[in-house]
């Protein structure tokens, strides 16, 4: 027989359980490099019914501003923070990782009772504390780095029957990645479906390299479209079909009705599939991926809820949004609290879903600065300033983007008042990011958490005097493109750390001898290392996988140095493995 306090507690979860099943689940979508390739937004070549569906289903925010790379607009997503703020503020140059402080949205949902999923790309970190995994993520199927092809992915994927990495575990799968990705989504929303759940879906298409099946470029080509941006069509026509099995699943699982659903891209179109087409479209909007032009960073998004009060389906809202905006709106659609360890660089905008907010009655400004790591001070480089209809680029072009949509007409000089106000604005928030971008994201090495921690070369920590490339890709290895810097690391704790070295991954069994002979490669005949005031060097063969070595060391922070030597050449390892060996 149960206890009085027993059988009032059952009666508290039944009267709880109806207000928890309505709580809304939340998907945000956001694609890769895709601009506004979408039917929807008046693109004449792809084919996207679906999207165009979701699309007229919810409302337009026709005013969003992703930042104008990857990495920074993904960091924005997870923290509501300029990406600065959070470490991750570049592709590469070894400042690709979020700190794993922060308090991410996929924690504020998982620790307000969500179940939390993660499927596609995240390049904000693959080592612990910073894998999507270890940022409130329980269930997690991704690839690792930038894309399929970058140094840090598995070894070998090209977007077909990939291995993937299921919760950090690698694990091969059969298909095309995007559909690989969707199954994953619609697998954990039916087991999740009688509770609330928090999606971060994040195909890699469109990323390079740009690769689907033919059956869905070919009608591009026969159109007489060029080759690559084909390729890249046909990526997204695909898109769209899993978009429509979505949708059907939504349905089947009857959660549609309760279902946010927030779709974009993390900026402008890539640069590869519209080299060859100048005049490519894109909305009449200036500039591409990493572009400071509106092109470069104006990117649809789609709001979907259909049993929420979001706006009248079908219509467009000018509100000025940005990425960091997403996460304290989705709290607020939630009705979840804003978490007290945040400080949002952005701003609900719940309150102009209702009423939309006109630009020129919104004092709010929304910066980029794509920083420079060999000049932190170059305010020329990369910049925007949003405000009202106002575009300031590059500290010294000015556009209003009211009447000149395709930024053709500087008019700096008409108005000079309007580029001081806005060089003040920039001036002050640069102050306090050039601080922030300063303080490397370090490698945890010894930590119990994650006594085997495995670095590559797109995460070397370019400094102002350091010359050279960037090895960023698998075939940066194989035809030993030089690069140069160290890894950034913390040593957790004191002990016996052995570093293996090597050119390849551990898991592929090639040996330093293997790869092209091109112009640049070399013979490999030693391998040096140096961290916290010791240098260790060993003698190679080609036969040789990798070099081995065994240091004692203090707790702190260190700079780790590799080189792979021969021939009169030095540049980084691709690979380093570090193991913590007093367990």
């Amino acid at each position: 027989m149960k206890s009085p306090l027993t059988l009032i507690f059952l009666a508290f979860i039944v009267l709880l359980s109806p207000a928890l099943a309505k709580r809304p689940n939340v998907i945000v979508i956001m694609t890769d490099d895709q601009g506004n390739n979408i039917g929807y937004q008046g693109n004449p070549y792809v084919n996207t019914p679906h999207i165009d569906k979701l699309a007229s289903e919810g409302v337009s925010l026709s005013n969003f501003h992703q930042m104008p790379m990857c990495t920074a607009s993904r960091a924005g997503l997870m923290s509501g923070q300029y990406a600065e703020h959070t470490g991750a503020w570049r592709t590469s140059l070894g400042r690709t990782m979020m700190r794993g402080d922060v308090y991410t949205i996929a924690e504020a949902f998982r620790d307000n009772g969500y179940a939390t999923g993660h499927y596609g790309k995240w390049h904000l970190g693959d080592n612990w504390p910073m894998a999507p995994q270890d940022q409130g993520f329980e269930d997690v199927v991704g690839l690792r780095c930038g894309a399929a092809g970058q140094i840090a992915d598995y070894w070998g994927n090209d977007y077909f029957d990939d291995t993937y990495y299921r919760n950090g575990k690698p694990e091969q799968f059969e298909g095309y990645c995007t559909d690989i990705f969707f199954n994953e989504t619609m697998r954990f929303i039916r087991e999740k479906k009688d509770e609330p759940f928090f999606i971060y879906l994040a195909p890699n298409i469109t990323h390079l390299p740009l690769n689907v099946a033919e059956k869905y470029s070919q009608r591009h080509i026969d159109n007489g479209v060029n080759e690559k941006l084909a390729i890249l069509y046909g990526m997204i026509d695909n898109l769209d079909e899993n978009m429509g099995r979505l949708m059907d699943c939504l349905k089947e699982t009857g959660v549609d009705e309760n279902t946010i659903i927030l779709m974009t891209t993390d900026d402008g179109v890539q640069g590869a599939a519209v080299s060859q087409t100048p005049d490519y479209w894109n909305m009449g909007l200036r500039g591409r991926k990493g572009s400071q032009e509106e092109g470069g960073h104006r990117v649809f998004s789609y709001l979907r809820w259909p049993g929420g009060k979001i706006g009248k389906a079908g219509s467009k809202n000018d509100t000025l949004i940005s990425v960091q905006d997403v996460y304290p709106t989705l709290l607020d659609l939630c009705g979840l609290p804003a978490p007290k360890e945040v400080s949002f660089s952005g701003r609900s905008f719940k309150p102009y879903l209702a009423k939309p907010l006109d630009p020129e009655d919104d004092e709010r400004a929304i910066f980029f600065y794509y920083f420079n790591p060999k000049n932190l001070d170059q305010r020329e480089n990369q910049t925007c300033v949003i405000w009202k209809n106002w575009r300031l680029i590059a500290s010294e072009q000015l556009y209003d983007i009211s009447k000149d949509w395709g930024q053709r007409h500087d008019v700096a000089a008409e108005f000079p008042e309007i580029v001081e106000h806005l060089q003040e604005k920039f001036d002050a928030y640069h102050a306090v990011g050039r601080r922030l971008v300063q303080e490397p994201v370090r490698f945890v090495l010894g930590d119990d958490r994650a006594p085997i921690v495995d670095l590559t070369s797109q995460d070397v920590y370019w400094l102002k005097d350091v010359s050279g490339a960037q090895a960023f890709g698998q075939k940066d290895a194989e035809r030993l493109k030089q690069a140069y810097g160290p890894y950034k690391v913390r040593i957790a704790r004191d002990g016996k750390y052995t570093f293996k070295l090597s050119r390849y991954p551990l898991y592929t069994g090639k040996t330093l001898g293997e790869g092209h002979r091109s112009v640049g490669s070399f013979a490999i005949e030693k391998i040096r290392l140096s961290i916290a005031g010791q240098t260790v060097e060993k003698v190679v063969t080609a036969e040789h996988t990798h070099a081995s070595f065994t240091l004692e060391l203090k707790a702190g922070d260190a700079d780790l140095e590799t080189a792979l030597i021969g021939e009169g050449k030095d540049g980084v390892a691709y690979f380093v493995r570090v193991e913590f060996e007093d367990l």
